[in-house]
């Protein structure tokens, strides 16, 4: 089984480009910091050492595309994918490659708000964060896609939604 999950910021903003056959791919690195204790860090730290870990990302499609738009350097995600290695020719040395291809995303902070969002790439549609519907709201603007079926304000879906968009949750509906 390869499966990976990892949380970081990125260095950097993301690079998005498109292959020949016009599909989306956009790679970034993620510090990952590695959970030492305050004096192994200060031990680290004083002898300039890394506390972090870089790990090379690459997103594909639809996920790739929302990671260059909505991420920025600095910004704290969350990553699950897989492991991929792969080698080439550099000046007749070979050069052996880690990366880690991202099947989900999620938005984690940007320092300035809370709370986040996420991609699944394996599901599409199942990123909802800052989509609209077309159509007049209750202040005359777009209303926001419910993710749990039906229309905003309607009878109908799971739940009903307030003012900002949020759903209630009981505790009892937590599964732990």
């Amino acid at each position: 089984m390869n499966n990976v999950s990892l949380l970081g910021r990125l260095t950097k903003d993301p690079d998005l480009r498109y292959t020949q056959s016009g599909s989306a791919v956009c790679r970034f690195t993620l510090a990952v910091d590695r959970g030492l204790s305050r004096e192994k860090r200060q031990e680290l730290e004083a002898n300039n050492q890394q506390t972090a870990d870089f790990i090379f990302i690459t997103a594909w499609g639809k996920t790739a595309e929302l990671v260059a738009n909505y991420l920025s350097k600095g910004r704290q995600v969350a990553v699950e994918g897989s492991i991929r290695t792969g080698s080439y020719e550099k000046d007749g040395q070979r050069v052996y490659t880690t990366e880690v291809w991202a099947n989900r995303v999620h938005f984690i902070s940007d320092g300035s708000r809370s709370g986040g969002s996420s991609y699944d790439q394996s599901r599409p549609g199942a990123f909802q964060a800052d989509q609209q519907r077309p159509g007049p709201g209750p202040q005359g603007g777009s209303q926001p896609i419910n993710p749990y079926g039906g229309n905003p304000g309607s009878s109908q879906g799971a739940s009903t939604e307030d003012s900002s968009g949020f759903y209630p949750i009981d505790n009892d509906d937590i599964p732990f």
